[in-house]
């Protein structure tokens, strides 16, 4: 499609250099997929392990908090299914 040349201007003028469209919202998905990928990459960086319910480490702690929140959730475990590449969906939580 091509533009008119006079809205081609406007678009190119300096006065217009920082306006952007909006970022779209994110989804309750895209928020638990977020989720997931910090917990990943914790892992990664931790043996590639999951992390555990102890509460003297207050952020492992959170991690394990929300993997347990997902695997308990069938529909949210399915849809992380294909990025877990630790096997982390499969851990275990006995508290």
């Amino acid at each position: 499609m091509e533009w008119p040349e006079d809205l081609v201007e406007i678009f190119n003028d300096p006065l217009f250099a920082n306006v952007h469209p909006k970022a779209p919202k994110q989804t309750p998905e895209d928020v638990v997929r977020e989720g997931f990928r910090a917990i990943v990459e914790w892992s990664k960086a931790h043996s590639q392990r999951a992390p555990r319910l102890k509460k003297e480490h207050r952020d492992e702690w959170l991690l394990a908090k929300r993997l347990q929140g997902i695997i308990e959730d069938d529909a949210r475990r399915e849809m992380l299914r294909a990025e877990d590449e630790y096997k982390l969906l499969d851990t275990v939580y006995d508290e």
